[in-house]
């Protein structure tokens, strides 16, 4: 099983990843854990924007979406299908809900929450005034929907590319998680 987690910036995505970690004993991986795979496999060097989010250089983005074929989108399964290699894992952003999209064992999930709550938890996560984690969430958000879009072509957040959105500040991480367990029974993806 491999269950991918997209989610806005404050949504307690990696808190979420780290329990279903323990719950269902795969392997976790976030951004810091995908970069140090990609060095030992020596493929970080390959797509170092990709591994490390950086952000897009939008003169090759508007020259990209002027190619009939776009070798951008195939970047994250190069990326990330050569260091997982088909392993059971749940992984955090890098387009995972668009790269293992055929795959039968799958769950794509994308968190959302209200904004009040998803800045108040970035000011403690992070220990900065609530203004300044106002920014960093707005920031966040944009750098991953333009990092989603430039990979893959599909609009970040859209329930469609998704198998299950939920809202964080309604439900509460444990709701969250008891909801993504839940789901996992039902489909029979265990």
């Amino acid at each position: 099983m491999i269950i991918t987690i997209g989610r806005k910036c404050g949504c307690c995505g990696d808190e979420i990843g780290h329990a279903l970690e323990q719950i269902y004993h795969i392997p976790f991986y976030d951004r810091s854990v995908i970069s140090e795979l990609a060095k030992g496999y020596g493929m970080y060097d390959r797509y170092p924007d990709f591994y490390g989010e950086t952000p897009m250089d939008t003169l090759m983005y508007t020259i990209s979406q002027t190619e009939s074929e776009n070798v951008f989108y195939e970047t994250p399964k190069k990326a990330l299908s050569e260091i997982l290699d088909g392993k059971n894992c749940i992984i955090l952003g890098r387009c995972g809900n668009y790269v293992f999209k055929d795959r039968k064992d799958k769950l794509a999930i994308f968190l959302t929450g209200d904004d009040a709550m998803r800045i108040e938890s970035i000011a403690k996560k992070h220990g900065i005034p609530e203004r300044q984690a106002k920014k960093l969430v707005q920031a966040t958000d944009e750098r991953r929907a333009a990092y989603h879009k430039y990979y893959t072509g599909e609009t970040w957040g859209m329930a469609e590319n998704y198998d299950l959105c939920l809202n964080v500040s309604k439900l509460g991480t444990a709701g969250t998680i008891a909801m993504i367990e839940q789901y996992i029974r039902q489909t029979g993806l265990e």
